[in-house]
Formats: structure tokens, C-alpha cells, sequence
């Protein structure tokens, strides 16, 4: 009996395991996400990064018409009827990263490595070593590959979903698996200096020592949207200016050889 009991057990578990993992996004999701006041475009979004199990025949339609949702998302509705999770469907491609929103297409922002670093020591020199000396990293080149078209940019960021993904992308993309969320990183505008970009990431003082960090004069504030546990979008609380900009990561760097010596760039030239 108790052998019985205890396999009857196990049974469960792995069943409620199994819904926990299978479990899709219904027609009802849908009404009370757009209850719950969530934009369309998050909505949306969620839709096409989710699995999905939904009602789309006449009379189900009218009901999500009926109950305030939208024809953008009824349109999404009929596209992920029997939609598969992409970040989970192809083992080959794990969606993670920072993508950017221009002309209605998003795109991937790929790291940019530092290609050096210099202290203005000038200033200390000048005063004995009363004014601190900046430390900056530098990246070639006077503009990012990165064009946004708008001084109102959108952000979208990925991170990993589970610890298959993170193993997979750790070597490549391991700022997705060590973070969490978008809190983790700074966005930054960057001094052009003749034919480079630089941040600074530190200060040093005879007297007060040594300070690390991005400098808050070039930190640009903004704010997160969750549309699920792993996907946020991002966006400035205020237009920005056109000009050179990176989200320059600042949580805790993963032990076994990793550095923390690379920025995702991009190029604000807006209309203002």
C-alpha cells in the first residue's frame, strides 16, 4: 500500500511539473492582460514570445471584441493560434540580448569591446593631486553601427529562461545570464572625442581614494516595463538628445574568466 502511495506521489508531481511547463497563453489571458491596462504592444509581444493555445473561432472572437481587446491583438490572436515558444522551440537560436526598436523592425545590438583606457591626470597634476583623475574607456570610432532614428527610442531585453539556455550562451552573451533584469545596467551617454567614444568608468583622488562606476552626469534614467519573468521593454523617461549612448553593464561579473570590457552602443539621430 504504501509502495502505491508513494509512485501515486511521484505521478503527480511529474504531472504538475509537466502543466507548470507546458501551460499556454488562452483567450482569457488575453482579456485579462488588456484588463490589467498592459499597452497593446506589450501584449503583442508577449503573444509572439509565449506558447499559445487559442480559441479563435467566430463566437470567440466577438467575445474578445466584446470585451475591449483590441483588432491589432485579435490579429495577433489568429497569427499565434498554435504558436510554439521561439526562445524554446529552436535549441539552435536562444533569443537573449538587447534589441532596439526603428521603422517598426527590431534589432539585435551586438557588444562592442572596449579598445582601451586612459586617466586625465592633468587636473591632478595641476593641483597636487586635489582634483581627481578620470579613468575612461575608450571605443573606436566616433559614431555606433547602431542607428535610431527616433529621440524616443524603445528597447527590448531578453534574458535567459532557464539553465539549459544560460550553459548555451554563457560564452557569448553572458551578461543575459547573470542578470535578471534591466536594473543591471546603466545607460550612458558617451563623449566624442576626434575619432573615438568615451565613458567614464572611475575616478581616482590622492585623498579620497579610489571611486569606480559611471559617472552620473552621463547617466540617462529610464523605465521598465515587464512583459514577462525574462522579456522587458525599456524605454527613456524623458527624449534624448541625438548623440552616442551604450547600456554599459554594472551587476556582479560571473567568476572563470569573464570581463566586463564590452558596451551595446547605439546612435541617437532623431529629429529632436
Amino acid at each position: 500500500m504504501k509502495t502505491r502511495l508513494f509512485f501515486l506521489s511521484i505521478l503527480l508531481l511529474l504531472s504538475g511539473i509537466g502543466y507548470a511547463q507546458t501551460e499556454r497563453l488562452t483567450n482569457k489571458s488575453i482579456i485579462d492582460m488588456v484588463k490589467a491596462g498592459f499597452s497593446e504592444e506589450l501584449i503583442v509581444t508577449k503573444i509572439k514570445t509565449s506558447e499559445a493555445n487559442f480559441d479563435t473561432s467566430i463566437d470567440a472572437l466577438k467575445d474578445l471584441k466584446s470585451k475591449g481587446v483590441s483588432e491589432k491583438i485579435i490579429m495577433a490572436v489568429m497569427n499565434g493560434k498554435e504558436t510554439q515558444n521561439p526562445v524554446q522551440s529552436n535549441a539552435l537560436e536562444i533569443k537573449t540580448g538587447i534589441f532596439f526598436k526603428d521603422n517598426g523592425k527590431y534589432t539585435k545590438i551586438l557588444p562592442t569591446v572596449f579598445s582601451g583606457s586612459k586617466a586625465n591626470t592633468l587636473g591632478a597634476a595641476l593641483t597636487g593631486g586635489i582634483a581627481s583623475a578620470s579613468v575612461k574607456s575608450i571605443m573606436n570610432n566616433a559614431h555606433s553601427n547602431n542607428v535610431i532614428s527616433s529621440n524616443r527610442p524603445e528597447f527590448m531585453f531578453y534574458f535567459a529562461r532557464n539553465n539549459n539556455d544560460a550553459f548555451r550562451i554563457s560564452q557569448t552573451n553572458w551578461w543575459f545570464t547573470s542578470a535578471s533584469s534591466p536594473n543591471e545596467f546603466a545607460l550612458v551617454r558617451l563623449d566624442i572625442k576626434k575619432n573615438k567614444r568615451e565613458m567614464v568608468i572611475g575616478t581616482v583622488n590622492l585623498y579620497s581614494g579610489t571611486k569606480t562606476g559611471v559617472d552620473d552626469v552621463h547617466n540617462v534614467s529610464f523605465k521598465i516595463e515587464a512583459v514577462d519573468d525574462y522579456t522587458f521593454k525599456v524605454t527613456p523617461k524623458h527624449a534624448i538628445p541625438n548623440g552616442e549612448y551604450c547600456f554599459f553593464f554594472q551587476g556582479t561579473i560571473p567568476q572563470g574568466g569573464y570581463t566586463n570590457q564590452s558596451v551595446f552602443d547605439f546612435s541617437i539621430q532623431g529629429n529632436e
